[in-house]
């Protein structure tokens, strides 16, 4: 199903049973592009030539959802919990009278399509850590490293190396990666030895 609906670089992709991908109002496969060792869980949705771009081993956890008319790009190795959701679009105008004539045109009018609310690219750069239950709005920059508090709503940009939270979401915490790994894990020992010796 995925190759049908999206264009799957590498290998070792992981589908979850419920994953899916939603292409609509002349988005093509092309504009979802799936990069090496991607692990997905939830569902992908493009209209009008959305592009959504999920780079080597990033995962969106069960529930998620991504939806997108302009782009929507995460960086290699960041982890999206369960229960997200991103939006490059605010899903429908805010104009009175536009929403009262959506309300009587049927489900599938294409009045309801993304592509007539405003709209800007959200960028997720490498090794982000996204909790659950974290809606990130149209226009949003996360830079690298940083983590996006469980609950949180972001509005505005996030810059590399920090923790954000709340709604809506606000800097709790710089320079993480100044913060001192934990030593307990053997295996993180050894390929921090491993990496020294390079």
């Amino acid at each position: 199903m995925f190759q049908r609906c999206a264009h799957i670089e590498g290998s070792h992709h992981i589908f979850g049973r419920s994953s899916y991908v939603s292409l609509s109002y002349g988005s093509h496969k092309d504009d979802v592009i799936i990069k090496n060792h991607v692990w997905i869980y939830g569902c992908l949705q493009s209209q009008y030539g959305g592009k959504i771009t999920l780079e080597d081993y990033t995962k969106i956890g069960n529930h998620t959802t991504i939806q997108c008319v302009n782009a929507v790009y995460i960086g290699k190795y960041t982890a999206i919990a369960d229960n997200v959701f991103i939006s490059d679009n605010n899903n429908h105008p805010v104009n009175p009278d536009f929403r009262l004539y959506m309300r009587q045109t049927s489900e599938t009018d294409e009045s309801r399509s993304w592509i007539h609310s405003a709209n800007a690219p959200v960028y997720i750069g490498e090794n982000c850590w996204i909790g659950q239950n974290v809606r990130i709005q149209k226009g949003v920059t996360i830079g690298n490293n940083s983590v996006i508090a469980a609950n949180s709503v972001v509005t505005k940009d996030v810059p590399e190396n920090c923790i954000a939270g709340g709604n809506p979401a606000k800097i709790l915490k710089t320079e993480i990666d100044k913060i001192a790994a934990p030593s307990t894990c053997r295996g993180y020992n050894e390929y921090r030895e491993k990496c020294s010796k390079q």
